[in-house]
């Protein structure tokens, strides 16, 4: 697992579960203004530079279509945003605040268990950083 994020949440532990199920190609977090969080280890640095910053327009248009479309209130969370292409399935979902998880894989890729957990290592992320101290307002722990 590579990363190019300095906090405590880039370990494995957050990509590994999902990567491993049959069929995925690989998963990445990254914030909603496209910045990379983690990235498995077979997504080249420009690769995933270049999904996070797609995706982050993707979600958001996704988003104002949907609430648009389905004339729902301003403000409605998205809960995943599926495409699905001959090639495969591309797999977006919220992690936590300002952090989005994605999941590309082929068309062998249970999407029913890719769902459950990429939602279950969100909810995990976002506890993490829930947890995290505060900090004073010199910056010291």
């Amino acid at each position: 697992m590579t990363t190019r994020n300095t906090q405590d949440q880039t370990d494995g532990w957050i990509l590994t579960p999902i990567v491993e199920i049959r069929g995925v190609r690989h998963a990445m977090t990254m914030t909603l203004d496209g910045m990379v969080q983690t990235r498995s280890g077979d997504l080249t640095v420009d690769e995933a530079d270049g999904i996070a910053a797609m995706t982050s327009a993707l979600h958001a248009a996704s988003r104002a279509a949907a609430i648009t479309a389905l004339r729902a209130r301003e403000g409605t969370p998205i809960e995943m945003v599926t495409v699905n292409i001959a090639q495969g399935i591309y797999m977006v979902m919220p992690a936590g605040e300002n952090t989005l998880i994605a999941t590309a894989g082929d068309d062998a890729m249970p999407m029913g268990v890719v769902a459950n957990t990429m939602a279950r290592q969100a909810m995990k992320l976002g506890e993490q950083l829930m947890s995290v101290s505060p900090r004073t307002s010199d910056g010291a722990p």
